[in-house]
């Protein structure tokens, strides 16, 4: 594998091996502003045109929580959400009093259990993003 010559402010700083530099831009050893050169080469080239390290990407979640289950593995953002009681009982509360209905709507909202998506399990533990 080829060696690449790094400098900075048009001094040489080093050698590294080609596959080395991504991880060293990204550890910020060596800086994008930094030009880069090896042999066959006719000029020196910036750093961060070529060797831009690896993006890391990161799910964008609708809460500020992502769930692991305990027992598939399983990673997600949005467990399956199990309420108690029933909507047509929940509709029936309605129509006959507000009040009523508002009590049962709290109710099935407070029994709420949260699940796995792909195992059906209730064992989730939240991590803080």
């Amino acid at each position: 594998m080829a060696k690449i010559h790094i400098a900075r402010n048009g001094k040489i700083i080093g050698e590294h091996d080609e596959h080395a530099v991504a991880a060293l831009v990204a550890l910020r050893q060596i800086l994008p502003t930094d030009h880069w050169w090896k042999k066959g080469m006719t000029r020196w080239l910036p750093i961060g045109s070529t060797f831009n390290p690896p993006e890391t990407r990161r799910p964008k979640p609708d809460n500020h929580l992502r769930y692991t289950c305990e027992r598939c593995g399983t990673r997600f953002n949005e467990p399956v959400e199990q309420k108690s009681g029933s909507v047509l009982t929940e509709l029936f509360y309605w129509i006959c009093s507000p009040i009523a209905g508002g009590f049962y709507t709290a109710g099935r909202a407070l029994s709420a259990k949260k699940h796995c998506p792909n195992c059906d399990s209730q064992q989730l533990r939240d991590e803080p993003w």
